[in-house]
């Protein structure tokens, strides 16, 4: 009889994006060469509400518990199950059977969660052995964010036996897998699945550093037209001061009389020239300098804005490179859970199962192809 295998992974906030970008083949991974994306159109997605952005599906439902205090930045924001078994187990049912081996395990977890803190439930179709990954906001029945509530080692315990129960109940010929080692997380951690998270991470820190550089460069180019404005506001002041100058420093018109009015119109024809062109242009000066003033605030806000996403950025990195780190500590304690005596004899029976069950069946191939061809001559001899 197959193991059933349940594992369990907690999510924080900037980990949401990779799983989500795994699950839902986003972008072709160059790590995972279990992947076979030309059969990743047979993937399907069981939960008949899933949402399309994990991110903004998590938030809201965050936000329909009316917290009264705020969410750690470091608080586990979704929690992820992951249900297989062998490769045996998947080859003796039908692809309906298959399916329904998954509904059914996704209608029990979704009794377990809630069915309103459900996110997805994606089963993958496109690896060497089907599985199904559960997705969902640890939400407890009080209402209150925490993942160390639902999951405590009792309840996990518990889920790992009463799960295989009710499979069995359905029909399928599974048991309870190994009970994983307490105190150790991420027991299902492989290293191509651990190397397909940190190209994941890599992959936002190269983006979050390209944007932090573009942020920087755009700061530059902003505190230059930012000087260049003021400068331009100094120069239309100085103008504004040479044009009332003028006016103030303009010669007092003759008295007109019979023998220089000529002249003296002439003189006020070009006085009032000037001062109209000294009055334009000091108007034209002071919607400028109004215009530029309320330019260069607009640049302040931007100029602000882009230092504070800078920052944002930056805690992000660091939030992922201290991930990736605990991710590597992880795997090496699953390596340690696996080099047990006990453990290692139990996977290597299982191994020896496997390859025996393997053997067995490309022997029942080998006959049936021989029976094939034995048919088919006969065939050939009858005609």
């Amino acid at each position: 009889m197959s193991y059933l295998v349940l594992h369990m992974d907690k999510f924080k906030k900037e980990a949401v994006r990779g799983i989500q970008s795994h699950n839902r083949r986003e972008r072709e991974s160059h790590s995972n060469p279990d992947i076979d994306y030309q059969r990743s159109c047979g993937n399907y997605e069981l939960h008949d509400k899933a949402a399309t952005n994990y991110a903004q599906a998590i938030q809201r439902r965050i936000d329909d518990l009316q917290l009264i205090k705020a969410v750690r930045k470091d608080a586990v924001h979704m929690c992820g199950l992951i249900i297989t078994s062998d490769s045996a187990f998947f080859k003796s049912l039908s692809p309906e059977e298959t399916r329904r081996f998954f509904e059914e395990s996704k209608a029990f977890l979704t009794d377990f969660v809630g069915a309103e803190n459900v996110i997805s439930a994606m089963v993958h179709m496109d690896e060497k052995t089907p599985h199904m990954h559960f997705l969902h906001v640890p939400v407890t029945r009080e209402g209150r964010l925490n993942a160390n509530k639902i999951y405590t080692r009792q309840s996990l315990k518990k889920l790992q036996s009463e799960l295989p129960l009710h499979l069995q109940r359905c029909g399928f010929a599974i048991q309870r897998g190994v009970e994983q080692k307490p105190g150790a997380a991420r027991k299902h951690l492989d290293t191509r699945e651990y190397k397909q998270q940190q190209e994941e991470n890599n992959r936002l820190a190269r983006e979050g550093l390209l944007l932090v550089r573009d942020a920087l460069r755009t700061i530059g180019r902003l505190g230059q037209r930012e000087a260049e404005l003021k400068q331009r506001v100094a120069d239309y002041g100085r103008q504004a001061e040479e044009a009332e100058r003028l006016l103030r420093e303009e010669e007092p018109l003759p008295e007109a009389s019979f023998f220089n009015y000529r002249r003296v119109l002439e003189m006020s024809a070009q006085t009032i020239s000037r001062l109209r062109k000294a009055l334009s242009a000091k108007h034209l000066i002071a919607r400028q300098k109004n215009e530029l003033q309320r330019e260069t605030a607009v640049l302040k806000k931007q100029l602000a804005q882009l230092e504070a996403l800078c920052k944002t950025r930056d805690q992000e990195k660091a939030d992922m490179e201290s991930r990736q780190a605990r991710m590597g500590q992880e795997l090496e304690t699953y390596r340690e859970f696996a080099r047990e005596p006990e453990i290692r004899q139990r996977l290597t029976d299982f191994l020896q199962e496997q390859q025996v069950a393997e053997q067995q069946r490309q022997e029942e191939e080998r006959q049936r192809a021989e029976i094939a061809e034995q048919d088919r001559q006969g065939t050939v001899r009858m005609r």
